[in-house]
């Protein structure tokens, strides 16, 4: 994690010039003290936050940068009533870091730095680390994304929007998190979540499930899709990034069934083996077989 950061100057943990070079992200007040961003990193006025700005236009919880995948950061703004600004402009979805990157929170402004080298300069050293670390294992695999989201933004002003989109991930983000799931990935106008397969596993799933479709039926909820499957998927590769990577046929699975939902017009929709799963617990209606792009044979889904 981000370590904490109570100021503009970051000096309450800045790093030494040799630390720097040892990180491959990391945070830069105007003055240049540097503090590091390792995993997901809260930022916002609450002192729970792993950086804490004081400023009477930073909101409690404020935005968060998300690392996902090998070398990738995102900037999620979570609903602020201020905003947050990257390179001058609002906020409105996640947007993915570059090196110099210059982000805005109430009067505070910080540089994101990356070392852009860290790819290519490491490859071929941790390349046998990397395959031994991955590994297979049983998961459950959840994706959420507004509807018409394109068409309804539009009618937004971009404050409104950011605020509408922002607002939106960071209530999933709890209901998920409370639950003890991971967000995996922040997709623009949806997300990507997982719960490694354990015996409590399902419960939390259940009742992550459960918080969401109260989401869903709130009056000033936005509109969105959610999809849930369970299957073998491969974890890990780049560790060091604080967050697990997942790929395999299961991952493209799930999200070939969201595309599928938004065709079918089904809001809540679910995988005949995460059903079987579940025993029953959650009450559902069958859709009927159907194919997806990739795969053969036609699959059993149900709505719930």
């Amino acid at each position: 994690m981000c370590r904490h950061l109570r100021d503009t100057t970051l000096a309450s943990c800045a790093l030494k010039p040799d630390e720097t070079t040892a990180n491959s992200a990391w945070l830069e007040s105007a003055g240049g003290t540097s503090t590091p961003v390792q995993g997901n990193c809260a930022i916002g006025r609450a002192g729970h936050n792993q950086v804490v700005l004081q400023d009477e236009k930073v909101s409690r919880r404020h935005a968060v940068i998300h690392a996902q995948g090998q070398g990738e950061y995102w900037l999620v703004d979570l609903g602020s009533s201020n905003g947050t600004y990257l390179n001058g402009r609002r906020v409105g979805q996640p947007c993915r870091l570059g090196d110099h990157d210059r982000i805005e929170i109430g009067s505070h402004i910080l540089f994101f730095r990356q070392r852009t080298s860290d790819t290519s300069t490491s490859a071929d050293r941790t390349t046998e680390k990397t395959i031994q670390d991955i590994r297979s294992i049983d998961c459950w695999l959840l994706v959420a994304d507004l509807a018409d989201s394109t068409r309804t933004l539009k009618q937004l002003t971009p404050d409104e929007a950011a605020r509408y989109t922002g607002r939106w991930l960071a209530a999933c983000k709890q209901v998920v998190e409370d639950r003890h799931g991971v967000i995996n990935k922040f997709l623009g106008d949806g997300f990507f979540a997982y719960w490694t397969d354990r015996p409590e596993a399902a419960e939390a799933v259940l009742r992550a499930g459960r918080g969401l479709h109260e989401l869903q039926q709130a009056k000033d909820s936005p509109r969105f899709r959610l999809v849930l499957h369970y299957g073998k998927v491969f974890m890990g590769g780049e560790a060091s990034l604080g967050e697990e990577s997942l790929m395999g046929a299961e991952v493209n699975f799930v999200f070939r069934m969201e595309k599928l939902a938004g065709q079918l017009g089904v809001f809540a929709m679910i995988s005949d083996i995460a059903v079987t799963r579940l025993k029953d617990a959650l009450p559902t209606n069958p859709l009927g077989r159907h194919p997806l792009p990739g795969f053969e044979g036609d699959f059993l889904f149900h709505s719930f």
